[in-house]
């Protein structure tokens, strides 16, 4: 699951903030940045702002910072009651070894159903806008022929 991490609002939640500044020095600025859980994948996002501040309400538990296309920043990043400030971080060189194999993105929604993200179809059912359509659809008048029924299938030859 994606979360946005937002100030003030999660229950029993800790403080966690940073400065994220790129390799060479400057701030990290207008990054989006994500907590990921590692018992639970749950992932927190947080945006830095132009300083390349940082700041997360996050749930009890131990976490990694990963960059925008998933490097990890910071490991093990233990999340109790307690405000975290992480200090001052760098963001790994552009040609790190290690970017092919943490590579890790969130994409944006693509899919914009008409259901609820909770609906449930199963397999081998009509989809929900077919559904819709039976469901409306007029009764044939009561004075309309009858379909014809089907030719029965020549009995296989002995």
């Amino acid at each position: 699951m994606i979360f946005a991490a937002t100030s003030g609002g999660v229950a029993s939640a800790a403080m966690v903030s940073g400065v994220l500044n790129e390799h060479a020095g400057p701030p990290a600025k207008e990054r989006q940045l994500h907590f990921e859980n590692r018992l639970s994948g749950d992932m927190f996002l947080t945006p830095t702002d132009d300083t390349g501040a940082f700041e997360a309400d996050l749930p009890p538990g131990t976490y990694d910072l990963r960059g925008e296309r998933g490097l990890i920043i910071k490991r093990h990043i233990v999340v109790d009651r307690e405000v975290v400030n992480l200090g001052t971080l760098r963001d790994p060189p552009r040609l790190d070894v290690r970017r092919p194999f943490q590579r890790e993105g969130i994409a944006e929604t693509v899919i914009h159903p008409a259901a609820p993200a909770t609906a449930n179809v199963a397999a081998g059912t009509k989809s929900l806008k077919d559904q819709a359509d039976v469901a409306t659809a007029a009764p044939p008048p009561a004075d309309a022929p009858a379909a014809p029924a089907a030719a029965a299938s020549p009995a296989p030859p002995k």
